[in-house]
Formats: structure tokens, C-alpha cells, sequence
């Protein structure tokens, strides 16, 4: 019992005293638009923190391959297909991990006793409070 009360104090102890980094997923992504949507598409990718390679045109045809922040591209296919009017290919795939930028936090409220407040956590996790 006392190495299951000793684990969560040990763990928060070590995270607030080393300091942690914020990452984010990061998609690699290639689209294909109509090359008249193609000063649209990376405009939006601008404000998504996205970063692209120069476009290359093919025929009538655009195509953008470039890097975007999972987080903020979530219903972008579904925006880019809608006034493309169906004209566009967006394909994605996991490339990893980067830092957060300093203006992108992730918190959540704490649920129970602060394991660093270790009297009261012990007292809590053995149900004398």
C-alpha cells in the first residue's frame, strides 16, 4: 500500500522539480486544390501554424505539401472540400512531435487531493479525510 501511495507523490514531485515541454502532433499533409483556391489554402494554413513547401502547379492544378498542427486542422478536409466544391484531395500522416508554441496551453482542472500536498494526499488516499 505504501509504494501505491509513494508512486503518484514521487511521479508529480518529479515532473514539477524537472520541468516539462508541451508537444503537439504534427501531420504532414499533401492537397490538391483547383489553383484558383490555391491563394486560400495557404492563407488558412498560415492560421493554422502550418508551414508548406512552395506550391507546385500541375496543369490546372495546385498541390501543397507542408506540415500542420493536428489540433488546429481537425475539420479542415471537411472545410477545404466544401468550397472547392469537391475539387480538392487532402492526405495526411503522422510526423511527429514539436514543441507548443508559448501562447498554447493544455491545463485541466485537478480532480481529488493535490498529490504534492503530501499530508493531505496520504490522509486521502487511506480514507482519513
Amino acid at each position: 500500500m505504501d509504494f501505491a501511495v509513494a508512486t503518484p507523490m514521487a511521479i508529480m514531485n518529479g515532473l514539477a522539480n524537472a520541468g516539462t515541454t508541451l508537444l503537439e502532433p504534427i501531420l504532414q499533409v499533401r492537397i490538391v486544390v483547383p489553383e484558383e483556391n490555391g491563394g486560400r489554402v495557404m492563407n488558412e494554413l498560415v492560421q493554422m501554424r502550418g508551414m508548406f513547401e512552395p506550391p507546385v502547379l500541375l496543369g490546372d492544378r495546385m498541390v501543397i505539401e507542408g506540415r500542420l498542427p493536428l489540433a488546429t486542422s481537425l475539420e479542415y478536409p471537411v472545410n477545404l472540400s466544401s468550397y472547392t466544391k469537391g475539387r480538392s484531395t487532402f492526405s495526411s500522416f503522422f510526423a511527429g512531435y514539436e514543441k507548443c508554441p508559448p501562447d498554447v496551453t493544455a491545463e485541466r482542472t485537478r480532480r481529488g487531493v493535490n498529490p504534492l500536498d503530501q499530508a493531505k494526499y496520504i490522509l486521502s488516499v487511506r480514507k482519513a479525510l
